[in-house]
């Protein structure tokens, strides 16, 4: 039986009083599932998933992550749990080579005046670069990467903050957008590595994504938001129809 994992309960937001808003977010995600969120720009997507990973806090409702409320976590026990992928995380490389740049994901794990890495935490970046396949580059530098690359070595921080030799079914990857710009093969490799990860290392994944096709094929739930407002909760099946993606995206479609 799976378990409940994150809870949204009556989750209300808005930027301010006559800003855009969330409005009664209300959705269940247990451990081993595959969401994606979807809907038109400026639906309230990427707030959303903001709001969960506790980036932003000046919300109404309650959070929940593994039973407890979001809040009474601190920002570095949240980060062992979930991991947020924004559209843009390179910025600040500093000309890292890709291993080196990994190693920043076991942070979390470290007191604040400790700068060494031990064999373990180089373990958890060997084992991640075997999980997503980036062997063959990780020598390079980060800023030398091609998009569809970088995507890859930023699915792959997000394991080794996760702590890739632990039990990853309690935890939860989180990503905002990770086809942007990316060709259609790099966009069909980054949802494989997601399916893979959720499929064998049964890690919850929720994934924001304009590509409808691709949510279908790999997601097994979705969410679809409209003007701040949740309109379907379901099977990814049972949400991305014909008639739906008339109604809500304007387009007809087979």
């Amino acid at each position: 039986m799976q378990k409940e994992l994150l809870k949204v309960e009556d989750l209300c937001f808005s930027y301010s009083k006559d800003s855009f808003a969330l409005n009664n977010i209300n959705i269940n995600v247990l451990n081993n599932d595959f969401l994606s969120v979807i809907g038109r720009n400026g639906s309230g997507k990427s707030t959303l998933v903001k709001l969960i990973s506790g980036i932003y806090n000046q919300y109404s409702g309650k959070i929940y992550l593994q039973g407890k409320d979001i809040i009474s976590y601190t920002k570095k026990d949240v980060s062992k749990i979930l991991s947020y992928l924004p559209q843009s995380s390179l910025n600040g490389s500093n000309g890292l080579n890709v291993f080196d740049f990994l190693l920043l994901g076991r942070y979390a794990y470290k007191r604040f005046s400790d700068f060494s890495f031990s064999d373990y935490d180089k373990k958890a970046v060997n084992e991640s670069i075997e999980v997503t396949g980036i062997k063959s580059f990780i020598n390079k530098s980060v800023n030398e990467l091609s998009g569809g690359e970088k995507q890859k070595v930023l699915v792959t921080l997000s394991l080794v903050q996760l702590d890739i030799n632990s039990d990853l079914s309690e935890k939860i990857l989180i990503i905002d957008e990770p086809l942007t710009f990316l060709d259609i093969n790099f966009q069909y490799e980054i949802f494989s590595i997601l399916k893979k990860l959720n499929k064998e290392k049964k890690l919850t994944i929720i994934v924001v994504t304009h590509n409808i096709d691709l949510a279908l094929k790999y997601t097994g739930k979705t969410l679809l938001l409209d003007k701040g407002e949740m309109v379907l909760y379901d099977e990814s099946k049972k949400v991305i129809t014909e008639e739906i993606i008339e109604k809500y995206f304007k387009v007809k479609s087979k």
